[in-house]
């Protein structure tokens, strides 16, 4: 499963408040919702965990940063993805609302 994080900015890294994904789902339901492409491949600009923070309302935090691992291109039609991070360009309240609306339409 892609792991979605909800983060905002800490001096010079992105933290996950809460230490734990958003949302965790199958690459190919979040690739249209979340508007990922190979452009938005970050290289090595991943987000960091911090449990000892209180998890985040989305409208609070910043950015939307998609995690895959090798699992999570296994079989996918989507052949131009590769292991690391990408970034949506949306913001975390419309991400949560389109990643909803997937879910609830299978």
């Amino acid at each position: 499963m892609a792991k979605v994080w909800f983060v905002r900015r800490s001096g010079s890294e992105w933290i996950a408040p809460g230490g734990q994904p958003a949302y965790e789902l199958p690459l190919e339901k979040l690739v249209f919702p979340l508007d990922l492409g190979p452009q938005r491949w970050l290289c090595d600009d991943r987000p960091r965990p911090e449990p000892a923070l209180p998890p985040e309302e989305p409208l609070a935090l910043r950015k939307v940063i998609v995690e895959t691992s090798r699992e999570d291109l296994a079989g996918t039609p989507f052949t131009w993805f590769r292991v690391g991070f990408y970034d949506s360009p949306y913001a975390p309240k419309e991400a949560a609302r389109r990643i909803e609306a997937v879910k609830v339409g299978g």
